[in-house]
């Protein structure tokens, strides 16, 4: 999903776990193959496509009339301004299809246009129109189906280097083959044989971003220079399964959406791979571990880390049928890039410590990186920022269901007074165009623009960021605030938490604002120990760790608290699911940006159930209850916090 696209999600009341989310996706090793001598159809601009998709894998029966690709070479028109789909035989034996849109105003073949290609969210498909303020700067755009979803056949993969990477390096290489206007350069990076060079870049949302991330790593020609993914995940083990629990709110969103945007046009839907790891998390609670190289093989963690695929033997390793995963694609370095990577901080599938690892990994290449954060993203109930919004969008979750303690709506897709919009547009013409960067840019080398509100913003050194270290550890530095936590009474958990939800979480007090109140920004932890009644914090090392007696789960968050107000609410509706016992443990919490006004209180909120994760709660019914004490590291950029109350 992205929130660039229409997202719909409907909720509606779920028994007995409280909610059924479904969903309708809305919106508009490495393979060097040379494209097709003979170019495919390709239908014009304002050609209505009759196309009959009978699925199965097969190609869709579309009548295309004939538009020839712009050749400076030979009598083809050269005004620009057309838009037309390309029909590919992929190297997986399915069709990739995708949508050309040439620049506006003229094509200029001596000077050449750069490339821009955009990938859509889970769920969704290819843009036909549109672009404009893109093609009217000199751009192509080529708006891709990816493998599974629009006019693109197969099953979804989910970014699979052996598929969606192969399928996406033919598209680059189709462009380079036929579209002769595009413009390319020296690049001294690169070495003599990859020179002159395509100047090429994209951008997306979520899976539009995934694409990106996973092309740039595998071309073997180098042809992205600039990249601006948006709201997208670095590593989908964490992203999808947090602290070893099944992110279970959003997977169901992510299953619906996938198969409701591939099957219902005849396409294959998710991959039984994805069924399989799916149907095997919701029999045993947790994803299996062969599941979990799976998800890892398909993150940017695989190439950051440089860690191979560790393929289990346990058990429960799954029994691939179709197209089982060769992990065949060497986790190789990433080749330096200028990313500018932007996050939502609401953003409750992909959140600020998706991005910030992804900006750790990619800076250290050398390039210029930078990271911008807003005030929208992955967010349910979802609504869409008003300027991503086409004009006849209509919410879709007005007048539905409310769930108290879910997540509130989103905000501007701004960082400040920083447009995410014009700050991808501008980026691109600065590193395609050698145009220069806005002045809004200034500083956006050496800092983070954290979002606080709408309207609001606090830039923090990049050098001094507060985050742990990717290796794990607490969170250290000069802005750093420890609290002592502990709970007075035991907090439920599991079936006792389910049957009495919803109800207040545990407020573990961590102080309150001073006069001048606080900022917090940043990646807090936590060290805790969580006990069942009797004191016990560990299990025997022989045990399993998922057996009875072993087995609890709460979520922790920040939360705070309105001077003069009994409510206590989740900052950034960010929330951490800590599973089994533990003794003296270091939890990675999720990275929050928040202002507090004098007087407003901050505590660790503890559930035993949240509705972020409905069906993910402990099954162990032998640790009804847990006691939670430790300590509690908070970044405090401005302001400060009185002692724990």
């Amino acid at each position: 999903m992205s929130h660039s696209l229409r997202r719909c999600v409907r909720l509606t009341p779920f028994v007995p776990l409280l909610l059924t989310l479904t969903v309708a996706g809305c919106g508009g090793s490495g393979s060097d193959d040379a494209a097709s001598e003979q170019p495919p159809a390709v239908a014009g601009e304002s050609e209505q496509r009759a196309c009959d998709s009978p699925g199965n894998g097969t190609a869709p029966q579309c009548e295309l009339p004939d538009v020839v690709p712009v050749s400076c070479s030979e009598d083809t028109p050269t005004e620009g301004g057309r838009s037309y789909p390309v029909m590919l035989d992929s190297a997986s034996g399915e069709t990739i299809a995708f949508q050309v849109l040439e620049p506006i105003g003229g094509i200029d073949c001596e000077v050449g246009h750069p490339l821009v290609l955009h990938g859509h969210g889970f769920g969704g498909s290819r843009t036909t129109e549109g672009f404009e303020n893109y093609r009217e700067a000199g751009f192509t755009v080529i708006s891709i189906d990816q493998r599974g979803f629009g006019e693109s056949t197969g099953t979804v993969r989910v970014m699979d280097p052996e598929f969606e990477g192969r399928d996406l390096i033919q598209i680059l290489d189709w462009a380079e083959a036929n579209l002769h206007y595009l413009q390319r350069r020296n690049e001294p990076d690169l070495p003599e044989e990859l020179n002159p060079n395509l100047v090429a870049g994209a951008i997306g949302g979520s899976y539009g971003g995934g694409f990106q991330l996973l092309l740039h790593g595998q071309d073997p020609r180098q042809r992205l220079d600039a990249l601006v993914p948006d709201i997208t995940w670095y590593d989908l083990r964490y992203s999808l399964n947090p602290g070893n629990v099944i992110k279970t709110g959003w997977d169901l969103v992510l299953v619906a959406g996938g198969e409701a945007g591939s099957t219902a046009i005849g396409n294959g839907g998710l991959d039984p791979i994805i069924r399989e790891i799916l149907v095997q998390g919701a029999t045993l609670n947790r994803f299996p571990e062969a599941g979990l190289d799976f998800f890892y093989y398909h993150s940017p963690a695989y190439r950051c880390t440089g860690e191979p695929v560790s393929v289990s033997d346990t058990p429960d390793l799954l029994n691939y049928q179709i197209n089982p995963p060769a992990f065949d694609v060497a986790p190789t370095p990433y080749p330096k890039v200028d990313v500018l990577l932007t996050q939502g901080m609401k953003d409750t599938l992909f959140n600020f410590n998706d991005a910030w690892r992804n900006f750790e990994c990619l800076q250290s290449l050398g390039g210029d990186v930078r990271l911008l954060t807003h005030q929208t993203g992955h967010i349910l109930p979802v609504e869409a920022p008003d300027e991503a919004q086409p004009a006849e969008y209509v919410d879709p979750t007005a007048g539905l269901l409310e769930i108290p303690g879910f997540q509130g709506a989103a905000g501007q897709f701004a960082c400040g007074d920083i447009s995410i919009s014009d700050a991808t547009l501008n980026w691109l013409e600065h590193h395609l165009q050698g145009k220069p960067l806005a002045g809004y840019f200034d500083g956006t080398d050496s800092e983070v623009c954290l979002s606080l509100d709408d309207g609001q913003s606090i830039s923090v050194p990049m050098d001094s960021f507060p985050a742990p270290a990717l290796e794990g550890g607490e969170l250290q530095g000069d802005s750093v605030v420890e609290r002592t936590v502990v709970t007075d009474m035991p907090v439920a958990s599991g079936y006792e938490a389910v049957a009495t939800a919803p109800q207040p979480p545990a407020a573990l007090l961590l102080g309150q604002a001073g006069e001048n109140g606080a900022t917090l920004g940043g990646i807090a932890t936590a060290r805790l120990t969580i006990s069942d009644l009797t004191g016990r914090s560990s299990c025997e090392v022989e045990l399993d760790p998922y057996a009875a007696g072993c087995d609890p789960i709460v979520f922790v968050g920040l939360g705070k608290r309105v001077a003069g107000e009994s409510r206590w609410q989740l900052i950034d509706d960010q929330i951490k699911p800590v599973r089994g016992l533990k003794d003296q443990e270091v939890i990675e919490l999720v990275g929050v940006a928040e202002v507090l006004a004098p007087g407003d209180e901050l505590a660790l909120l503890v559930y035993g159930f949240h509705p972020q994760y409905p069906a993910s709660w402990s099954r162990d019914a032998l640790v009804p209850y847990v006691n939670l004490e430790g300590t509690v590291q908070v970044p405090v950029l401005q302001g400060g916090l009185s002692g724990s109350m």
